[in-house]
């Protein structure tokens, strides 16, 4: 039997749980290798400005919406209840951080570094959560304990030490 919509749609939103740090990852290599190849370009500063933008912006915008208007499977994938209302209050967490991760190329070198400590205090604070729920509750579910903890943990740290290098 063919799967329904709905079903397939899961089944999408659950995948995308594992691939969407690797969105970042890929945008900020490319738009560094493309930004580096033009005249002008200088390594240190595009790189922390791509990085910035694709792992905290456009990451923040896909993980927030997911949150938001695609909870369920998304909590699934997580491991976790579907009906809570934290889903509604990460997305908006996260659309936060994406926010400011877009924005921050318009502005100077101190608004990246206040884009970097909210976005890692959110992000190292859900990786604390995530261990904790592997811990008590053994939750090795792919939402939990697959890419985006690493994500959560790897890229905040990654960030910080980018700034303080090339900054």
């Amino acid at each position: 039997m063919a799967p329904t919509t709905g079903s397939t749609v899961d089944h999408v939103l659950r995948l995308s749980v594992r691939l969407i740090p690797f969105v970042g990852i890929v945008g900020t290599i490319i738009s560094t290798v493309v930004d580096v190849l033009t005249p002008g370009g200088h390594f240190g500063d595009d790189l922390l400005a791509n990085s910035i933008l694709w792992m905290i912006g456009v990451q923040g915008w896909m993980t927030g919406c997911g949150h938001m208007f695609f909870g369920e499977p998304i909590a699934e994938s997580i491991g976790w209840p579907a009906k809570t209302p934290w889903q509604w209050e990460v997305g908006l967490a996260s659309l936060a951080t994406g926010v400011l991760g877009v924005m921050a190329s318009g502005f100077g070198k101190e608004f990246w570094l206040a884009t970097i400590i909210a976005f890692a205090v959110f992000y190292l604070g859900a990786a604390v959560g995530h261990v904790r729920e592997m811990v008590v509750n053994r939750n090795f579910a792919p939402g939990n304990a697959g890419p985006i903890f690493f994500f959560d943990v790897i890229v905040p740290i990654y960030l910080i030490v980018l700034y303080v290098v090339v900054v």
